[in-house]
């Protein structure tokens, strides 16, 4: 069976399993609203001898239940949905937090045989110690404590059994869903729904790879080198593969524990600047960004402060164009300049249906209007009413630039509340972004800019360098021989200047018709008025005869023009 045909097999039967799935919990949810409700609970304690009573599960609940039921993909989607939770009602967003870690394990057997796949050797001949039971668990892996045979702790991160194939084919479903809804409904096509749903695949199989966040990893710790108090993982390169990945093992507690931080002893608005500095350097300075800094994956030592960025999974990429509108947007929020902040949001958008300017910038001005100087918004509500204001208007963001400001939105969230109630975040981002760019304009950093220009050049002239070469040995025999030709070809130019000389004819002829024609038009005008009538006629002759030539000349002109077009298109190479 061809891979095409295994892949269309297994989304087939993933089809079939989303579909019983969500016909399940739909019919399970209309009878728990239903007045059979009561009695479907009491059957399920006697069924299950379950001791204490079954609660009402509320739409939330259930919803997010189903998506755990659904599997990682949809785990993941719902990951994605609760990182807005400024646009979601409260119940919702308790509910769908608890998918950024409340995920169950797989079974240690199922685990060790993925490590066993991969590594070649069981965890416990590769470690010397492992802990068979998980620390964490997330939508597509779970991670073990263990320790090195030199004695060193460490994380090792394993991925879920049979996770691509389940979600290659969930994938697969996904965008079959998108195409059709898209056929079917302006809006979703308008939105791009198929291409959002590739976007959020190609981000997701990436994520499966865990050699990229390996990479990842090594890169975001080059560029944070310089940052006081932030820190990103090592790992063991010996002992990670592209479903395994063996980590340096931290220590500490989530961002969000403010308690644990105070009790400890801690700066905590330090913690909070150090982070912020990291998150706006990755973003503006560097355009290589953690694109999931949710407090989850920020913790802190107790110890030290260090906040470490865990799970260099998903990353984003800016260009520089991008990482300054970034900057600006930042700048005019502060500013409370409100149209130059819609003129660079506009600057990061592009449209998905015909774009009347003049009424997007209008309606954000009305709708951004208060949020201006002294109201200390939620950046996260300014961006998420920024975004409404774009889909009203048919614009859209890239997904690298949507990216960049969830995670904006998410720095925001653990900024806050580490800081005095007036330093806002928007205004310590700014200050970060000055100081940040102003150390990296510097004259090594200049330098290293155009070493790396010159190499690039150098190699270009390397690649045409045989070119080069031929041309100059067969100008030295040239010279040789005594004598050095210059091929010049010119036949394009020479019709382009017989061309021009013959228009150039035409139009003094046309200016001598117009000024025989206007003098006639005067002469004609004065001698009626003089009464000489035989002058009056003479002039109205002129006139005509004028008209006339007039009419003649275009009627050339408009031949030449047919002529000169059939030519270019016989041979459109003689130009």
């Amino acid at each position: 069976m061809s891979g095409g045909n295994f892949d269309t097999v297994n989304e087939n039967i993933r089809l079939q399993q989303v579909y019983t799935t969500m016909i399940n919990f739909g019919a399970a949810s209309a009878v728990d609203r239903s007045p059979f409700g009561d009695f479907s609970r009491r059957m399920q304690r006697w069924v299950y001898q379950v001791p204490e009573p079954i609660p009402q599960l509320s739409g939330a609940a259930r919803t997010r239940v189903m998506l755990e039921g659904l599997g990682p993909t949809y785990v993941k989607l719902g990951q994605i949905v609760s990182s807005q939770s400024n646009t979601l009602p409260d119940d919702w967003r308790v509910e769908l937090d608890k998918l950024q870690n409340d995920v169950p394990p797989v079974p240690y057997a199922a685990a060790r045989q993925v490590i066993i796949d991969e590594l070649g050797a069981p965890p416990e001949e590769l470690y010397a110690t492992f802990d068979q039971h998980p620390i964490a668990a997330a939508s597509l892996g779970q991670v073990h404590r263990a320790t090195l045979h030199d004695g060193r702790e460490v994380a090792v991160k394993v991925q879920r059994p049979n996770l691509e194939r389940q979600v290659r084919a969930d994938l697969g479903v996904a965008r079959l869903m998108g195409r059709y809804t898209e056929r079917r409904s302006k809006t979703a096509r308008e939105m791009g729904l198929a291409s959002m749903l590739d976007e959020f695949g190609s981000t997701l199989v990436e994520e499966l790879d865990y050699y990229a966040e390996a990479y990842n990893m090594q890169q975001l710790a080059t560029n944070l080198e310089s940052i006081a108090g932030v820190h990103i993982p090592t790992f063991e390169r010996n002992l990670s593969g592209q479903r395994v990945l063996t980590q340096e093992f931290v220590s500490g507690v989530k961002i969000s524990d403010v308690e644990a931080m105070r009790k400890a002893g801690l700066d905590i608005a330090a913690v909070g600047e150090a982070a912020l500095r990291a998150a706006m350097k990755m973003l503006v300075i560097d355009g290589f960004f953690h694109a999931d800094p949710h407090p989850g994956n920020l913790f802190v030592n107790l110890d030290t402060g260090v906040v470490t960025f865990l799970d260099a999974g998903m990353v984003g990429e800016l260009t520089l164009s991008q990482r300054a509108h970034l900057g600006m947007l930042l700048w005019t929020f502060v500013k409370g300049d409100i149209p130059a902040m819609a003129g660079q949001i506009l600057a990061l958008s592009v449209p998905f249906r015909p774009v009347d300017e003049k009424a997007f910038l209008k309606d954000f001005e009305r709708k951004m209007s208060r949020y201006g100087q002294g109201t200390k918004p939620d950046i996260k509500l300014v961006l998420s009413t920024s975004m409404g204001v774009l889909r009203d208007h048919g614009l859209r963001l890239d997904p690298q630039l949507t990216l960049a400001l969830k995670a904006m939105g998410q720095a925001s969230a653990f900024f806050t509340p580490l800081t005095p109630p007036d330093r806002t975040f928007t205004a310590a981002a700014l200050d970060a972004v000055r100081e940040l760019a102003a150390e990296a304009v510097t004259e090594e950093a200049i330098i290293d800019a155009a070493k790396r220009q010159s190499t690039r050049i150098a190699g270009q002239a390397i690649k045409e360098a045989p070119d080069y070469a031929k041309g100059l040995l067969s100008w030295r025999d040239q010279i040789k021989r005594g004598k050095f030709t210059l091929f010049l070809d010119t036949s394009s130019l020479d019709r382009q200047v017989s061309s021009l000389s013959s228009i150039a004819s035409m139009i003094v002829v046309a200016v001598l018709v117009s000024g025989g024609m206007i003098g006639s038009a005067i002469a004609a005008t004065v001698f009626d008025s003089t009464d000489n009538s035989a002058m009056a006629n003479v002039a109205n002759v002129g006139f005509v005869l004028s008209l006339g030539v007039a009419f003649v000349l275009v009627i050339i002109f408009l031949g030449r023009l047919l002529r000169e077009n059939k030519a270019e298109h016989k041979d459109p190479f003689k130009r």
